[in-house]
């Protein structure tokens, strides 16, 4: 199964990040890409049964076909150069995450970078803050965790 990149699942306001973060990655010429929005449950449970995942609930969820449809508030951006990689034992790739994370979060204060969890780091991942989700959830519905 296939990681999503289509927009359409992702909550409007995380869209309109991801457009701001696009233009940061092609100012500073950051090898980071989008790697994926939204997830179904079939893809979720999937990842789940790998190991990828430890957590039933994820930002990355969506439902569109629900009434009213829920949308993803998560995404996952992974260094890119001619291939993905997640190898933060690798000083340089680590400090393009590292820097790459603060130039979003500088850009996008609505988001949340887990690369800034002291428990759980995940350079990958970004989400809506839940005051921008709260603040929006009876005009744009979507899972809350």
């Amino acid at each position: 199964m296939k990681p999503s990149r289509s927009l359409e699942c992702v909550h409007p306001v995380l869209v309109d990040c991801i457009h701001r973060i696009q233009k940061i990655i092609d100012k500073h010429s950051i090898p980071m890409a989008l790697f994926e929005t939204g997830r179904t449950r079939e893809r979720h449970t999937y990842l789940l049964s790998k190991g990828k995942v430890t957590s039933i609930v994820s930002s990355h969820l969506y439902d569109m076909e629900s009434d009213p449809p829920l949308y993803a508030t998560g995404v996952d951006y992974v260094y890119f150069d001619n291939r993905w990689s997640w190898n933060l034992r690798d000083d340089t790739i680590l400090s393009w995450y590292v820097l790459f994370g603060n130039l979003v979060l500088d850009e996008c204060p609505e988001l949340k970078w887990k690369g800034q969890d002291r428990k759980n780091k995940n350079y990958c991942h970004f989400s809506l803050r839940q005051s921008v989700i709260y603040n929006n959830i009876d005009k744009i519905p979507c899972v809350l965790f």
